[in-house]
């Protein structure tokens, strides 16, 4: 059985980080400019790197975009 290459990111308060889950309750703490895949839906996808300022954001493209995350989604991601 194949598994999917895409993993929750969920924002963890104590930590106060973005937190990448493989699904075995461990995870992946990400970390200022850590570039990963985010997953748009309809098999779209996009490469980011994630930052922080006043709150967590995602910068994509040459003219390098933000887009803010919200704490309480759940993003799909391949790290």
């Amino acid at each position: 059985m194949k598994t999917s290459r895409w993993k929750d990111m969920k924002y963890n308060e104590e930590l106060d980080c973005w937190v990448v889950y493989w699904g075995d309750n461990t995870g992946y703490k990400v970390r200022c400019g850590d570039w990963f895949e985010i997953h748009l839906g309809d098999g779209r996808k996009l490469s980011c790197r994630i930052e922080l300022g006043r709150d967590w954001y995602i910068i994509v493209g040459r003219n390098e975009k933000k887009f803010y995350l919200k704490q309480n989604e759940t993003y799909q991601v391949d790290v």
